[in-house]
């Protein structure tokens, strides 16, 4: 029976134990390496079984895509967590869903990085999305049985079959604060927005925490609107500055990782 039993254990070393008893799968091979190369071109992939793949990445792009939230959103920690790059090659068999990818990887800086952190709520500054006339120059999409999409790039946002809060949670990601769906557009629409970004203004990733398409379409010009002002022009909404509750995630403890 003790043979059995030890047997059991070891076939579960696999599997991590949440706190509720629940069991998180684990990668099965994970290798992180210090990037030194000169090309600090980002490359970041997860795939359908979870397998992660990336080169000259953060540990704060890493920790966007592991709790899902805007870099903005990540507080604390020393300097290197934004600035010193990573290679990282991880494996896992059988498929898994966006939230138990997520949960994998931040078991994968927790061990590794030993990283640590807690949710606090704050007031800060906020964005609201509202409409600036009536109706908003919003096409409703063209088939709500389709699969929902998001390509983004330098000044281009194109959202298909996405409703007004998915768009505003990705205008976030070009404005660097939080923005609050406030149009009162109910269903699902196909936004599209060109505008002239700002040094280090882009759209960001998609919500699903996966890197923004590497070859997006760039915008038409290079002397266009803001983004404030495309939204105006373009879609007949706006952004309000306000003041609201945000959720961040604050970075308690943070290492290093050994070499592999």
């Amino acid at each position: 029976m003790f043979a059995k039993w030890t047997i059991l254990c070891l076939s579960l070393l696999t599997a991590a134990v949440g706190q509720h008893g629940a069991v998180t799968p684990r990668y099965e091979v994970a290798s992180i390496k210090s990037n030194t190369d000169s090309d600090v071109r980002m490359v970041f992939r997860i795939d359908a079984n979870g397998n992660l793949t990336a080169s000259a990445i953060t540990l704060k792009r890493l920790m966007m895509t592991a709790y899902n939230v805007q870099g903005f959103r990540i507080v604390g920690g020393p300097r290197w967590i934004d600035s010193r790059r990573w290679d990282v090659r991880a494996t896992h068999e059988g498929a898994l869903s966006a939230d138990e990818s997520r949960l994998m990887l931040r078991t994968l800086l927790g061990d590794r990085f030993h990283l640590r952190t807690h949710d606090e709520s704050r007031r800060e500054p906020v964005y609201e999305l509202v409409a600036d006339r009536r109706p908003p120059r919003v096409p409703a999409t063209k088939d709500p049985n389709a699969q929902p999409e998001v390509h983004v790039g330098s000044g281009l946002m194109d959202l298909s079959n996405a409703t007004a809060a998915t768009f505003a949670s990705q205008l976030s990601y070009a404005v660097a604060r939080p923005v609050l769906d406030r149009t009162q557009l109910l269903g699902r629409f196909d936004f599209h927005l060109e505008w002239t970004p700002e040094p280090g203004e882009d759209g960001g990733p998609t919500t699903a925490g996966a890197p923004a398409t590497v070859n997006a379409p760039q915008p038409a010009t290079s002397n266009g609107p803001s983004i404030f002002g495309a939204l105006r022009e373009q879609l007949g909404l706006r952004l309000n500055a306000g003041r609201g509750p945000v959720v961040v995630v604050v970075v308690d403890h943070v290492e290093v990782p050994a070499a592999d």
